[in-house]
């Protein structure tokens, strides 16, 4: 539930520590990220909501479906904006934490709508290494679950 936490001290890491420039590159990203880490602190949050209240599914999980194809939407702008930047000659090492944010937004979008990257237990760190693959997320698994 450290999806929102995460979100201050991304911002106030880049643009108030650093401090990064305020510029399309490194807004773009800081943004897409950030919406990704409210999406999945969403989920997380249902899904607690779902366990505790012995519910048979995640309440509005019917929502993630939309909410993938605006990430999707989000993570095509974003790259058209970092194109159109690199292009234009307006990315320099200023506009790095932007660029590290994209990636970690995209990271974040397969982390949470498709395969489980983030392993921070150590039941999951014993199945990746048994394994030696990765698993389908819990949103994803929950969203093939209750299609409808």
């Amino acid at each position: 539930m450290l999806e929102p936490v995460n979100i201050v001290i991304f911002g106030v890491t880049a643009f108030v520590i650093l401090p990064a420039p305020l510029n399309t590159v490194n807004v773009t990203g800081f943004v897409l990220v950030a919406v990704h880490l409210l999406i999945g602190g969403a989920y997380w949050a249902i899904k607690v909501r779902q366990v505790r209240a012995r519910l048979p599914k995640p309440p509005l999980i019917g929502a993630f479906g939309w909410l993938r194809r605006l990430c999707e939407a989000g993570l095509v702008a974003g790259f058209v904006i970092l194109a159109v930047s690199v292009a234009r000659g307006a990315v320099g090492l200023g506009s790095l934490p932007g660029i590290l944010f994209y990636l970690l937004a995209v990271a974040e979008y397969v982390n949470y709508f498709h395969w489980q990257l983030s392993h921070q237990t150590s039941a999951d760190v014993t199945r990746l290494l048994r394994t030696r693959r990765l698993h389908r997320s819990h949103l994803y698994l929950d969203m093939r679950a209750h299609r409808g």
